[in-house]
This record gives C-alpha cells, structure tokens and sequence, in this order.
C-alpha cells in the first residue's frame, strides 16, 4: 500500500499541484493514489521527488520479523529492480 496520500497531506500538496508538477492528469493521480493502477518505477521516483522524500517512504510497512523486506519496482524496460529495503517491527 502507498502513502502518497498521507505524504501531500503532511507536505501540504494538492492533487491538482501534485499533478500538474508531474505532468499527469489530476484522474491518472487519483487512480495511483486510491490504489486503482500499479505506477511505474519512474513515477513513483517523480512522486519521491516532488514530496521531497526517500521512495521508501512512499510504501506502508506491514507486520514483519526482524529481517529486511526487499521492495522492488518495474522500470522502463518492464523489469523489476531492486529499490530499497524496509527492516521494521509493527506492534500491535
């Protein structure tokens, strides 16, 4: 799950500014957002940027031992790449 929602909200972005920053419609924003289409690995770099974070933190955490979750996404040529690592301990 992304949180891209909760980033534009914490950095103050609209989806419009968000949108048009990156070029996109504000609907092809919103349907990334909600969850309704994969964003590509370039996309999700432009997101990164735009809201002035680390890529990692565009993704949700999710319950997990003490080892490193590899995170991967597609890039241009449609092959997946490794793009970081997320090592966290939710507690109920």
């Amino acid at each position: 799950m992304l949180l891209i929602k909760e980033l534009m909200k914490e950095k103050g972005i609209s989806g419009k500014d968000l949108s048009q920053k990156m070029d996109i419609t504000e609907n092809s924003l919103s349907l990334i957002v909600n969850g309704k289409r994969q964003p590509r690995y370039e996309t999700l770099i432009q997101i990164a940027d735009i809201l002035q974070v680390d890529i990692r933190d565009l993704f949700k955490p999710t319950k997990t031992n003490e080892e490193a979750t590899d995170l991967y996404a597609k890039n241009a040529s449609g092959e997946f790449v490794r793009i970081g690592a997320i090592n966290s301990k939710l507690i109920d």
